[in-house]
């Protein structure tokens, strides 16, 4: 197994969870204590993907899924804050909500491939002996 292979797709797939984790940050700052980030990904991951696959353009697929999962997530802030709902049960609430939603619309969605948002390399710096292959090499612009 190589390990430069290995840290290189840790990188690239870590990216999304840590996109994730700084929204959580924010809400938790806020006071808000925010448990249906999972159905918020899972919710925007859809509508991300449908969106990239039926209009050919991965950035409006990347937009789509930022509103579909800020829509459901000013959806638990106003049941939460306004209506002084308990934070839990409407943050599981919205967890189980993405995930049923994404799984019932997405269903028909399997086994195909939408466009991607392109990789590139950074010239010199991929050049950097192990570091250079795992952080400059072929990656999307989200990663950097």
């Amino acid at each position: 197994m190589n390990p430069i292979i290995i840290l290189h797709a840790g990188l690239a797939t870590g990216t999304i969870l840590l996109f994730a984790a700084i929204g959580e940050i924010f809400a938790e700052r806020a006071g808000i204590l925010n448990l249906g980030v999972e159905g918020m990904m899972l919710l925007g991951a859809m509508a991300g993907f449908s969106t990239s696959l039926s209009s050919g353009n991965p950035w409006l697929g990347l937009l789509v899924a930022m509103l579909a999962a800020g829509i459901i997530s000013l959806a638990h802030g106003l049941v939460t804050i306004h209506f002084q709902a308990d934070q839990v049960v409407s943050g599981l609430s919205l967890t189980f909500l993405g995930t049923g939603l994404a799984l019932v619309l997405g269903e028909g969605l399997t086994g195909q491939n939408p466009p991607l948002i392109p990789a590139f390399d950074i010239p010199l710096l991929v050049q950097i002996p192990f570091l250079g292959p795992i952080f400059f090499e072929d990656h999307s612009l989200l990663v950097y």
